[in-house]
């Protein structure tokens, strides 16, 4: 009978880690893709990018490729939006005692155009739409006072777009935003 469990155990832990592994949290047996799409208005700190690399972003288009380059048109089927739209649901305004950066992660259909926005008593404030790379990944990283988000409670949508296909997942928990 303990020998059961324990097939039973090791099976679910296999199949738990396969499940992370093509939702793209894990990448042991892929190669972990790209964290910033092109096109994007913050660097990689989560500070705006200065005028000098917002241009090249529109020279090549401000936007993946990848749509143009492999096929993917609107004819692709538009996965869901999934993913962890805001890193943290407790972030503060000072930085203290909780930072006031963030990541933001949407997983969709490659080449889709994908948004995380933030909702608060009629208020709606947006993260850029970037296009999602080859591997249907989006990431921003990002400052609260770079959208324009005050303290409060708001509701966090994320929004795929492909052709004239759109699907939207709202994030189970608000983000409370601290002074």
């Amino acid at each position: 009978m303990r020998r059961r469990y324990i097939i039973a155990i090791v099976l679910l832990v296999i199949a738990g880690f396969g499940v992370l592994e093509l939702t793209g949290v894990t990448h042991v047996f892929r190669k972990k893709p790209a964290h910033v799409a092109s096109g994007s208005s913050f660097n990689s700190k989560g500070e705006k990018k200065n005028s000098s690399d917002q241009s090249a972003a529109q020279t090549s288009g401000g936007t993946s490729s990848y749509n143009n380059n492999k096929g993917v048109g609107s004819s692709a089927i538009l996965l869901t939006p999934s993913g962890d739209f805001v890193s943290n649901h407790h972030p503060n305004l000072s930085g203290s005692p909780a930072p006031n950066t963030e990541s933001s992660v949407c997983n969709t259909t490659p080449g889709a155009s994908c948004t995380i926005t933030f909702t608060k008593d009629g208020v709606t404030k947006s993260l850029p739409a970037q296009a999602a790379d080859t591997n249907g990944f989006v990431n921003w990283n990002w400052k609260l006072q770079d959208i324009g988000l005050t303290s409060g409670t708001w509701k966090i949508k994320a929004v795929a777009t492909l052709g004239s296909q759109n699907k939207s997942a709202s994030d189970a928990m608000d983000m409370v935003v601290g002074q």
